[in-house]
């Protein structure tokens, strides 16, 4: 049997989920970028049997240029100054 608790409502999980990607802005999503590079690289090497050293170039690549582009190509803009 279920049991409500009583006093503060629960949130669901999917909600706050939600709410926190919808308040992600962009360089959030670029910062999220480089560590899940890293991640599928580890993965490609693991499932392809291939020496390591090649799919973390690829990542430190695909990681290079995610701060070039956040940094360079689209840098931050002071909201405030106008």
């Amino acid at each position: 049997m279920y049991e409500k608790r009583i006093g503060s409502p629960q949130r669901d999980p999917f909600d706050a989920l939600v709410d926190g990607l919808a308040a992600a802005d962009r360089y959030d999503f670029i910062l999220g970028i480089i560590p899940i590079a890293f991640a599928v690289a580890l993965v490609v090497a693991t499932v392809a049997n291939v020496p390591v050293t090649k799919p973390l170039a690829g990542a430190a690549l695909v990681g290079i240029v995610a701060i070039v582009d956040a940094c360079y190509r689209n840098p931050p803009t002071d909201q405030g100054s106008t």
